[in-house]
């Protein structure tokens, strides 16, 4: 760190008024500076920050003569800001550490220390995704979700305080509708994104919400609520349209109401959003029935014809027999 010398330039004293007193002014700011100076090379942040402070407000007292100085201790606080904020997060004190790091990215802003304001920016991120997880794992979803929520608003663009968040609701969602539903938001807005670096949070945010939908939706529908259990299976749907086992839950729970229309409104597509041909014969399995049912013989033949492997086949064909 280097020390700023006293010059003649720098001391130049007018020959009328206060300048014998504003000299005497601007050495005080330099030997603060320098004090200050040596206390930060010596990575000693926390008095740093106090002594740096000083030289700002004592040099903008001072005025002009002292802006250069001013400027060099502006430039220092917003690191030594973030060390502080460093310390405080290896010891898991996350507060502490939070305070400290936004400090640092606010003055980092004002004094033009872009880098350093990023920097810190990104580390609150982090100290709120170890403090959540820590009530995370400790099962205390609601006080995760609350250190999860200050950090996505902190920074919306992590990808992982994203899934924390809406994972945090979507257990507490058991229990709590709306819970359950902040949940869904954030997986969907998760899911809406568009650039690369979120494809692997995408992948992971549609397992999870996936989990999540049919679990809440095999609950709604358990408790003889079918038209709760269609509205949560439609709001992921709106989101992840093919998606497999949902668009198959769908179907089965039509079919166990015998609501043929709604089994033949969804039967199409949730066949043909099966990867696994045994749950796509399921799946027309079950639209043929619902077909039959609705006596259109043509479309029950049609569908049962396309069961074509797992343990619906024989019956299938047996169906095909008798409605021909």
């Amino acid at each position: 760190m280097n020390r700023i010398k006293k010059s003649l330039a720098a001391l130049a004293v007018v020959i009328m008024g206060t300048g014998a007193a504003a000299a005497q002014d601007l050495n005080d700011v330099i030997d603060k500076y320098n004090a200050a100076a040596e206390i930060y090379s010596a990575r000693n942040y926390v008095d740093a920050i106090t002594a740096l402070n000083e030289v700002v407000a004592v040099g903008l007292e001072v005025g002009g003569d002292a802006a250069e100085i001013v400027a060099n201790a502006q430039k220092l606080i917003p690191g030594a800001y973030y060390r502080v904020g460093g310390a405080y997060l290896q010891q898991k004190d996350y507060d502490t550490a939070i305070e400290h790091f936004n400090k640092a990215a606010e003055l980092g802003e004002l004094y033009g220390d872009i880098n350093t304001a990023r920097n810190a920016s990104g580390w609150i991120a982090k100290a709120y995704t170890a403090m959540g997880a820590d009530a995370f794992n400790d099962k205390d979803y609601a006080k995760a979700a609350e250190i999860f929520q200050k950090g996505y608003e902190a920074n919306p663009s992590d990808a992982e305080l994203a899934l924390n968040l809406a994972k945090s609701y979507a257990e507490m969602g058991e229990n709590d509708p709306e819970a359950a539903r902040k949940g869904y938001e954030v997986y969907t807005s998760i899911l809406g994104q568009t650039h690369s670096k979120y494809d692997e949070a995408k992948a992971q945010a549609k397992e999870e919400y996936s989990y999540y939908i049919l679990r809440d939706a095999s609950a709604a529908n358990a408790a003889n609520d079918t038209q709760g259990a269609y509205d949560i299976l439609d709001s992921y749907l709106e989101a992840d349209p093919e998606n497999p086992q949902v668009n198959l839950m769908y179907i089965q729970i039509a079919t166990n109401k015998q609501q043929w229309d709604k089994v033949i409104e969804k039967g199409e597509a949730a066949a043909e959003a099966q990867t696994d041909e045994e749950l796509k014969s399921e799946a027309y399995f079950l639209l043929g029935a619902a077909y039959q049912n609705k006596e259109n013989k043509a479309k029950a033949i049609e569908s049962y014809r396309k069961v074509t492997a797992g343990g619906k086949v024989a019956t299938a064909r047996q169906q095909i027999n008798a409605l021909q």
